[in-house]
């Protein structure tokens, strides 16, 4: 089967992983009900790795990939996914606009949205000729063709206006800042001014303001967590676990590391290699999180950071996109990894008796009101492989 596994959004692995977790909660039930839990299952993680269109257009894309794609392929890949997109109405806002946004992230560029309705009209025949084939890599070659100097990747451009319209006040003035440094040759300051910054801000990813709390604040005096200490470090002197305010489900337990392994090298997944794996394991252990939960974060985050993605490496430094963004903040996976960890226990805290915690950290974690619902997705299935 020809497919790179890391432009796949469900893999046939998914899918047995999928019917192996139905079959053990399910024993009694009849095999056609089985086999509607498990259709259900693979609908639901489909419908949450599309654009962000409204609830019913979601829904009938999702089955129409799992009708027209899974049965007869076997996979989902992200050029099914815009295949699909290119029988709306791309005129529409409502349409236009969510799908840009998927289209920034997978492609890792900026376009307004007249420039993508004019590419999406030019690659609309090919897809009538050659299906969904290299659909992203045809928009990708169509929107490097347009922009003048383009021969170098679109994030480099992102200090400009274009990126910075998009953003609020807060994030204006933080990039504009950043801009300045970087232009004044100081990269290495900048790094470590951010880093002094996250030990008293607390490291809220969507806003700096979400964890300016007393609770937060009576941590700052903790020791730094330095970027050239080796990545074992915190293992090699156990001390008690962290008290939190996560739900006991979601505090450190011990996994198939093995397997979870074997998982991400399947996904053509950055994190399979040992440094990383170290690294997010130790800050888990550090403040007390199911490993786990921060995995599930960097799949929803970064698809788990495939390894044909042209800036892999850098990416798979900040995969949970802490301070907004791998490249406003590319650091180390030994210090992204303690940053995110700490930001999830702050964002844990005051949560009511019946509120979901993964929800509850949802509200300032991130903007997109369903991110919770695709960790949860993506922790349910982790758990099947290696809890």
């Amino acid at each position: 089967m020809n497919m790179p596994e890391g432009a796949a959004i469900v893999t046939p692995s998914d899918i047995r992983h999928i019917r192996t977790f139905i079959d053990d909660k399910y024993p009694g039930k009849p095999q056609n009900e089985k086999s509607e839990l498990v259709a259900e299952a693979i609908r639901r993680v489909i419908f949450h790795q599309l654009p962000d269109f409204a609830e019913g257009i979601k829904k009938e894309l999702a089955s129409r990939l799992v009708r027209r794609k899974l049965i007869q392929k076997g996979f989902v890949r992200r050029d099914d996914v815009v295949e699909a997109c290119l029988e709306l109405d791309i005129r529409d806002q409502r349409i236009v606009r969510p799908l840009r946004e998927w289209i920034e992230r997978k492609l890792d560029v900026t376009v307004e949205d007249r420039e993508l309705q004019r590419v999406l009209r030019l690659v609309k025949p090919a897809r009538s000729e050659r299906g969904s084939e290299a659909l992203l890599g045809r928009i990708a070659k169509e929107l490097d063709a347009s922009s003048p100097g383009a021969s170098e990747p679109m994030e480099e451009q992102r200090a400009g206006s274009s990126w910075l319209a998009g953003m609020p006040s807060m994030r204006i003035l933080t990039a504009a800042i950043g801009c300045v440094m970087i232009m004044g040759g100081m990269l290495v300051y900048v790094v470590s001014l951010l880093h002094d910054r996250s030990e008293t801000a607390g490291m809220a990813v969507v806003s700096a303001a979400a964890l300016e709390q007393p609770e937060a604040a009576s941590q700052a005096a903790q020791p730094k967590h330095a970027a050239a200490e080796p990545a074992a470090a915190p293992a090699a002197e156990p001390s008690p676990r962290m008290d939190n305010d996560l739900p006991q489900s979601l505090q450190y337990a011990d996994i198939d590391e093995a397997a979870l392994q074997r998982f991400l090298e399947s996904r053509s997944s950055m994190l399979a290699g040992s440094r990383y794996m170290d690294a997010i394991l130790d800050a888990a252990r550090h403040y007390n999180i199911h490993p786990l939960l921060l995995f599930a974060i960097t799949g929803q985050e970064q698809s788990f950071v495939p390894d044909d993605h042209k800036r892999a490496k850098q990416m798979a430094n900040n995969p949970f996109n802490v301070h907004y963004s791998w490249q406003n903040f590319n650091t180390t996976i030994e210090e992204s990894s303690m940053i995110a960890a700490k930001t999830v226990v702050n964002l844990s805290k005051n949560r009511p008796e019946d509120r979901d915690a993964i929800v509850w950290i949802n509200r300032k974690y991130a903007e997109d009101k369903n991110w919770s619902k695709g960790v949860q997705s993506i922790l349910d299935m982790l758990e099947e492989i290696a809890a």
